[in-house]
């Protein structure tokens, strides 16, 4: 069975943010950084880091060596275009999907989604947090192979409903997905390495 591709999305205009999110300061690097870190430090063996907007700014901002960079030429089209983009370049192999903006998750959780995945392979599987259900996303390749036909804001979280869909019950609560500056404060405050 082919291994996981450990996919991050970072390719957003951060327009509700105001400035580049994935650079801003958290712990001793940047948000965006802290996932690479999280991703580098799990079982992962290969990752992806999908960039749009503020490309230059991030290769001179953050360490990507060891990752491999996709490139979003339509970085305004949201989330699904980046995945899209990736899946492109991983079509027969399972995609772990990351948000490049969600600095306060674990190693520990992503190999958990391995594990799970190596006994069980299922079409998608989400995190269920104590809080609510999040990301990570395990996709199969069956589904990575359909993303193409997908549509709108947030087309995976309607697969969940699919009886082909699980979950994965982590004993933790949801890291925080920063959009605003409020959502900046909220990881910082919750981050016990601040």
């Amino acid at each position: 069975m082919t291994e996981p591709v450990g996919v991050i999305l970072a390719a957003g205009l951060a327009s509700r943010m105001g400035r580049p999110k994935q650079l801003l300061p958290y712990r001793e690097g940047t948000v965006l950084g802290a996932v690479v870190s999280a991703a580098r430090s799990s079982q992962l063996s290969r990752i992806a880091v999908v960039l749009g907007a503020y490309v230059d700014e991030i290769r001179h901002g953050l360490d990507l060596s060891e990752v491999t960079v996709v490139i979003n030429p339509d970085p305004e089209r949201g989330n699904l275009s980046s995945l899209q983009a990736a899946a492109r370049q991983y079509l027969r192999s399972p995609l772990l999907l990351l948000m490049g903006d969600m600095p306060g998750i674990a190693p520990d959780v992503i190999n958990d989604h391995l594990h799970a995945n190596r006994l069980e392979p299922t079409w998608l599987r989400a995190t269920k947090y104590t809080d609510g259900i999040g990301h990570p996303l395990m996709l199969s390749p069956e589904l990575v192979a359909g993303l193409d036909d997908l549509a709108g804001p947030k087309p995976l979280w309607s697969l969940l409903h699919d009886e082909r869909a699980a979950v994965l019950d982590v004993a933790a609560a949801m890291p925080v997905d920063v959009d605003t500056p409020e959502d900046y404060g909220e990881a910082l405050a919750r981050d016990p390495a601040e």
